[in-house]
């Protein structure tokens, strides 16, 4: 009997969903894809997905032995390494990019420019965080997790503090800006991928994370960076790309079908 294939749950538009959706699809590894809404109906949050993914993100790549619940891990079973087999240089461009909070650059700039979001989101943010406590005792077997995740909202609430916001945006805009940098320094010997010899797993976060900076508005900084363009343009040149389905802008009416279902 053939096995099964891999589940990846995942949702459109978000960053570490395309990190696997990249890395499964470079890794020539086929997987049934299940697309969930993780904004109008939070189905991360219900307890049959959390009893898959304790931490409720996505992506999650459900094997027929194991979960994995980190985009780090499903990139690197994807591209057929792991952490003990990683070598030094990838390993050091995957603890950069996991390093960087990524959702502060994202959030932190709609926040810091839009005055209205500055209200919403935080009080969005705070109803979020009341829901988990009330699955938290209407799910005592996972009170504990739903009890973790609750906090973990509450710190984001205090990250998206309006008082402070737009320093946030300040900082995490600066630090992507040092990302680029170094990316171009690296990249700036004419190889093809960030470690040689070959295309591996740190090209696939760092070709997402190029993407978010098209997403966010910051794709003039690529263009300025002449080796780092370029290897940019390759990485959507990739047969990879499309059908990976990697965000450089908001696609809202696609986002909308998603969350009604119908995306």
């Amino acid at each position: 009997m053939a096995e099964p294939k891999p589940r990846l749950y995942h949702a459109l538009s978000s960053y570490y969903s395309m990190i696997a959706r990249l890395a499964l699809i470079e890794g020539g590894i086929a997987y049934e894809s299940v697309v969930i809404d993780i904004h109008l109906k939070m189905v991360q949050q219900r307890p049959d997905y959390v009893r898959l993914n304790p931490n409720m993100t996505v992506p999650t790549l459900v094997l027929p032995n194991r979960n994995l619940d980190q985009s780090r891990d499903i990139a690197e079973y994807a591209l057929g390494v792991s952490e003990a087999t990683l070598d030094g240089d990838t390993r050091a461009w995957l603890d950069l990019h996991y390093g960087y909070e990524v959702e502060q650059l994202t959030f932190g700039k709609l926040l810091a420019t839009n005055p209205l979001a500055r209200i919403v989101i935080p009080k969005r943010l705070e109803a979020v965080r009341r829901r988990l406590l009330k699955r938290a005792a209407q799910n005592p077997d996972l009170a504990k997790v739903y009890e973790a995740r609750a906090e973990a909202f509450a710190a984001r609430i205090r990250a998206f503090d309006p008082t402070a916001v737009v320093r946030l945006a300040e900082t995490r805009r600066a630090e992507a800006i040092g990302f680029m940098d170094r990316l171009e320094q690296t990249l700036n010997d004419g190889r093809a991928v960030i470690v040689p010899p070959a295309y591996g797993v740190a090209d696939v976060v760092w070709t997402v994370f190029l993407a978010r900076m098209e997403f966010v508005g910051m794709g003039e900084e690529l263009l300025k960076r002449p080796a780092l363009a370029r290897y940019w343009r390759a990485m959507q040149a990739r047969p990879s790309f499309s059908p990976a389905d990697i965000w450089t802008k908001v696609h809202v009416f696609r986002l909308i079908g998603g969350m009604l279902g119908i995306g």
